[in-house]
């Protein structure tokens, strides 16, 4: 019986945790939500901007729906010299129908621009946020310390709270969401081969070639089957389906769209991005000349060599790393997410012909991406379908390194 499609891990309420003032909050959860709704998936919810000062010498309060554009004021015009809470519960009220919008179309993220005075109480946007809690759909929204008691007996502590940086966003978002992120990304197109050969796949398109490794053994297989298919389709199923080969093609899919031949970046092996590390260097998997590439490298891998470690080792040595090498299989089989969240704050790099190039998987936690662009087509075809491996088609191809911007 097959399995039903991987589907995505529920996230616990996500709080940002702010002192006085929010308004370089309200920018964080604005441009986040806006990042996020630019890659395909489904946001709803509100953000808050504030204009002015107006003629009262107050800023105007507006929230915004992120599904429409549609701007609700909220501001209490009370006098220059009002000490009194600014915020407009009838225009509050009003918003909300952007709250219940939102969790009745079951989006991908609900983000409420602040649980404050008026939620602390029972009343503005509290009893629209628990609903979408109870809905199982994903919150987001931003609390005051002041207020943080009574976030927490609201929720019954059952949420996490966050630091108000961009990247305690994305690491609440989770990495798992990179698969289904980088599926939204493709332009579709016609599939005009797919190779299955012993230790590696490959798809191709009119406007690229992508491979993968392959994670299966080798059987009889008819990769015709596949040819029928969309890009975007094949490329569904690195997100969704347990089939190894399924897997292997839907990242090769994914490839045949990133690794475009006009991609340029920064030539050479991609071990070497950490040859200067004085610090301490994990490599999870095997990459050919590692010992003389990265001499100290604590190297981890499913089937340990004299010297190496298992791969249960990760949990072990990959906290408090200084900088770690994994290898694009990982990506492939889905232990790429777990190692990124145990890499934490550490510099992480992905490298191998399987890596799919595209600054997307930046905010995930990876600083470098190190893969394959195919420059001689026929040759890597005949290559995999021969049963070669990555030493045997890489003169027909040039790998290419991505880095991610600073302060990104």
């Amino acid at each position: 019986m097959p399995l039903p499609p991987a589907s995505l891990p529920p996230l616990r309420p996500g709080a940002v945790i702010h002192g006085p003032g929010s308004y370089g909050v309200d920018t964080l959860l604005d441009g986040f939500s806006a990042e996020l709704k630019r890659r395909g998936f489904r946001i709803g919810g509100l953000v808050q901007r504030n204009h002015g000062p107006g003629d009262d010498c107050a800023e105007r309060m507006e929230l915004v729906d992120i599904a429409t554009g549609h701007a609700y004021d909220i501001t209490q015009k009370l006098g220059r010299e009002s000490q009194s809470c600014r915020v407009d519960p009838t225009g509050v009220a009003e918003a909300s129908q952007a709250i219940r919008n939102a969790v009745s179309s079951g989006v991908d993220l609900l983000v409420v621009n602040k649980f404050a005075g008026l939620e602390s109480h029972g009343d503005g946007l509290s009893d629209e946020m628990l609903a979408a809690i109870a809905e199982g759909i994903p919150v987001l929204t931003s609390v005051g310390s002041r207020y943080l008691n009574e976030w927490q007996t609201a929720t019954g502590g059952f949420c996490d709270l966050l630091s108000p940086v961009a990247d305690a966003l994305w690491r609440w978002w989770g990495p798992q969401r990179m698969y289904q992120d980088l599926v939204q990304g493709i332009t579709d197109a016609e599939v005009h081969r797919v190779v299955t050969g012993d230790k590696w796949v490959l798809v191709e398109t009119d406007g690229g070639l992508g491979v993968a490794a392959r994670q299966a053994p080798a059987g009889e297989d008819d990769p015709r089957r596949w040819t029928c298919r969309s890009l975007r389709d094949l490329a569904a199923m690195a997100a969704q389906s347990w089939d190894p080969l399924e897997i292997a093609v839907g990242v090769a899919a994914l490839n045949a769209h990133y690794n475009r031949p006009d991609l340029t970046g920064v030539t050479g092996n991609g071990l070497d991005l950490f040859a200067s590390v004085e610090g301490r260097v994990v490599v999870v998997g095997g990459f050919p000349q590692i010992a003389r590439r990265l001499p100290r490298a604590q190297v981890i891998d499913m089937n340990p060599q004299d010297g190496e470690y298992p791969e249960a080792a990760c949990d072990w040595l990959l906290p408090g790393a200084d900088a770690v090498a994994v290898t694009a299989s990982a990506f492939a089989n889905r232990t790429l997410p777990r190692l990124l969240r145990v890499s934490a704050g550490a510099t992480v790099a992905m490298i191998g012909p399987g890596t799919p190039l595209t600054p997307r998987l930046f905010d995930y936690g990876i600083q470098s991406l190190a893969g394959f662009v195919a420059v001689d087509r026929e040759a890597v075809a005949r290559t995999i379908a021969g049963g070669g491996g990555s030493r045997d088609f890489h003169p027909y191809g040039r790998m290419v390194t991505l880095h991610r911007p600073p302060h990104s």
